[in-house]
């Protein structure tokens, strides 16, 4: 298995805490629309940082 450097990785994560912190303030808002947007976000961040992850480890072998 291949080994990603956290420095990879870590701006990825950061926007993804970034937008989920904003999804939690909306959600304690009651900004329901806003919330749904910035959950979709942090999930399309998540999976494209898990996606580049993996192709760049496949890439290695």
């Amino acid at each position: 298995m291949a080994t990603v450097p956290a420095v990879r990785t870590t701006p990825l994560l950061l926007v993804a805490v970034l937008f989920g912190a904003v999804a939690a303030f909306f959600a304690s808002q009651a900004l329901w629309p806003l919330t749904a947007l910035a959950v979709v976000v942090t999930v399309a961040v998540l999976a494209g940082g898990v996606w580049l992850t993996g192709r760049r480890g496949s890439s290695e072998l």
